[in-house]
């Protein structure tokens, strides 16, 4: 299975290379390790120039910490390898993902036509919400889009196009990288999830995000609330304003065959 592998991790998380190692051999993945940047390595001045506490004010319903500044400028890193890459589909996982059913025959069908992937994400760590299409059947799975994401960003399959377009946006992290993904009108990438999950995160490995994230949570309850109020109600407008429509969504014709009807679910 030739399909490009990155495993983004710490340097210091020996054992969990160690596991991811173990794992991706005994699926006949080749993959490299990317190393991640700790956010409580990163200097003030460096913080600065990447995070915008102002516009997070504005976009979200609290502070980021250091951990998820530094996770979403992780991934970058990782999509700007991909959208200089010469293959047209890529794998991302990070390092405490595991594998909860058979990758193999996905991932084979995936290299029989990567170039049909190149302009979309396919989330493999969660379920969508209700409000589901279904695009097409390809090897044992569904090809779903949503408009509600599952949260993280444990593991996903990145086209190249999808990632330079990704990278386009030059505005400072407002978000963590799990939410401002599920934003899809403003990023324009169409990000389609599975019907059944792939990844999952490892049971007994602790994130080393969200400590960070429970102690970045601002101020008094009645604060976070109004906050979280805030955000809800733009997020669901955003969301509401922009219904998708899979005919009209560029990137998605390679994967909607003439034959197959997009079958919707209430």
């Amino acid at each position: 299975m030739s399909i490009r592998t990155f495993i983004l991790s710490l340097p210091k998380d020996v054992e969990r290379r160690r596991f991811c190692e173990r794992e991706l051999t005994q699926h006949g993945l080749h993959h490299e390790f990317c190393d991640a940047i700790s956010g409580d390595q990163m200097a003030e001045a460096d913080l600065r120039c990447v995070y915008d506490a102002d516009m997070n004010r504005i976009k979200f319903k609290r502070p980021l910490s250091r951990g998820e500044v530094a996770c979403t400028l992780g991934h970058r890193k990782i999509w700007q390898i991909i959208a200089e890459s010469d293959q047209c589909v890529s794998l991302v996982l990070e390092d405490d993902a595991t594998f909860i059913v058979d990758p193999q025959p996905f991932l084979n069908a995936l290299e029989d036509c990567p170039e049909c992937f190149e302009d979309v994400m396919i989330k493999l760590d969660g379920v969508p919400g209700n409000n589901l299409q279904v695009l097409t059947s390809f090897a044992d799975q569904h090809l779903v889009l949503s408009d509600r994401l599952p949260p993280r960003t444990t593991g996903y399959v990145l086209g190249r196009r999808a990632a330079q377009r990704l990278l386009k946006p030059e505005a400072p992290i407002s978000r963590p990288i799990d939410i401002d993904l599920k934003f899809y009108w403003e990023h324009n990438v169409p990000i389609l999830t599975l019907r059944k999950q792939m990844i999952t995160e490892r049971q007994n490995s602790e994130s080393n995000i969200d400590p960070c994230r429970r102690r970045a949570k601002p101020g008094s309850p009645l604060n976070r609330f109004v906050r979280n109020l805030v955000y809800q109600a733009k997020y669901t407008h955003g969301r509401l304003s922009h219904p998708l429509n899979p005919d009209m969504i560029e990137g998605l014709a390679p994967l909607m065959r003439a034959d197959s009807q997009v079958q919707k679910h209430a």
